[in-house]
């Protein structure tokens, strides 16, 4: 091999492996970074977004076009859940108490949660 080639061989396995690093450096902290982390950083996966939201004490309701992510679409809501704009200004917490529905779901027209406090 000339030495021009040589430099060239060792420029692409530089090359690649520099890319490689890169890539798994990358990828670690992102992985790393899924797993990790509170509640309180991230939006908890149960409850509604809606385009309005108002709250009354402790009462409050999302309406037009609201839509559920893991929560029901219609009917009694059983455990705590949020009620969040789409635009993310504004988020309520309702709370489930003992044997008492913390509200009633009618999607995508409105949400109603009881014994909600903002989040």
């Amino acid at each position: 091999m000339t030495k021009r080639k040589t430099l060239r061989s060792v420029r692409a396995v530089t090359v690649a492996a520099t890319a490689a690093a890169t890539a798994l450096v990358g990828i670690i902290p992102a992985a790393a970074l899924a797993g990790s982390g509170s509640d309180t950083d991230r939006a908890p996966r149960r409850g509604y977004v809606c385009d309005r939201l108002e709250r009354d004490e402790s009462a409050a309701v999302g309406s037009s076009r609201c839509r559920a992510f893991n929560a029901p679409r219609h009917g009694t809501i059983r455990g705590d859940f949020v009620i969040e704009t789409r635009d993310k200004r504004l988020r309520v917490l309702c709370k489930a108490r003992p044997g008492r529905a913390s509200g009633y779901a009618n999607t995508p027209n409105w949400v109603r949660g009881e014994n909600c406090r903002r989040a």
